[in-house]
């Protein structure tokens, strides 16, 4: 039953996150913190709505089925020191950082292999809430199954780590998308990711190719 109400209190951290984050980038209030005015869609607006419709539904019965017929091998409920949850969650999330910057620098990016259908992505030069739904849905599969390959690759983890982790995974991909840049208080954090990031729309040949931290693109020389 926890399982379920994780998923639901994620889904539904992304849905409020994203719809707050629309609101202010429409708000004349917050006007002079869009990081552009146009996000610059080379795509029709009924494509887009097709797209985002199409993963609003889909990608959460991916989600689901996952958790059905692995949940037993993902997560666990026992008694568990707080110490071992929190590595669980630090190393899933190092694996899945990494991970997500090869997957998206290589194949959506300097190979062919998927980068046709990454560049739906990019149809978005200056990205807003809304184009943090509007990717093929390969892309969107690829990044979930890894998500969970991160917790597969740590043996599993408990699933309040799990909660954590599910949210933070969610709620950081409409961050990312904010196009806003608000330079007060905590929303500096949400302002810099959404600058990053809004960088890497500028063309298929930009950096900044990691998702969660900048570690990787620190690593591997590729920050933007």
């Amino acid at each position: 039953m926890l399982i379920w109400i994780i998923l639901l209190v994620g889904n539904l951290a992304a849905g409020v996150v994203m719809g707050l984050l629309f609101l202010a980038y429409r708000s004349p209030r917050f006007s002079r913190y869009r990081i552009s005015d146009d996000p610059h869609r080379a795509m029709p607006d009924e494509r887009v709505r097709n797209v985002v419709l199409f993963n609003l539904v889909f990608s959460p019965g991916l989600i689901v089925a996952v958790c059905y017929f692995f949940g037993d091998t993902l997560f666990y409920d026992h008694a568990t020191p707080w110490w071992l949850m929190v590595v669980e969650g630090v190393v899933a999330g190092v694996i899945y950082d990494f991970g997500y910057y090869f997957l998206h620098r290589y194949p959506f990016h300097e190979w062919r292999l998927l980068r046709d259908q990454h560049a739906l992505h990019h149809a978005a030069r200056n990205p807003t809430p809304l184009d943090a739904m509007m990717v093929h849905p390969y892309e969107m599969w690829a990044g979930i199954l890894l998500f969970f390959g991160s917790i597969a690759a740590v043996g599993g983890m408990h699933l309040y780590t799990f909660g954590v982790a599910f949210t933070v995974f969610t709620v950081l991909n409409v961050f990312n998308h904010a196009g806003i840049n608000v330079p007060h208080g905590p929303l500096k954090v949400i302002g810099a990711l959404s600058v990053k990031h809004d960088r890497h729309h500028h063309s298929m040949l930009c950096g900044n190719y990691a998702s969660i931290t900048p570690l990787p693109d620190l690593v591997f020389g590729t920050v933007e």
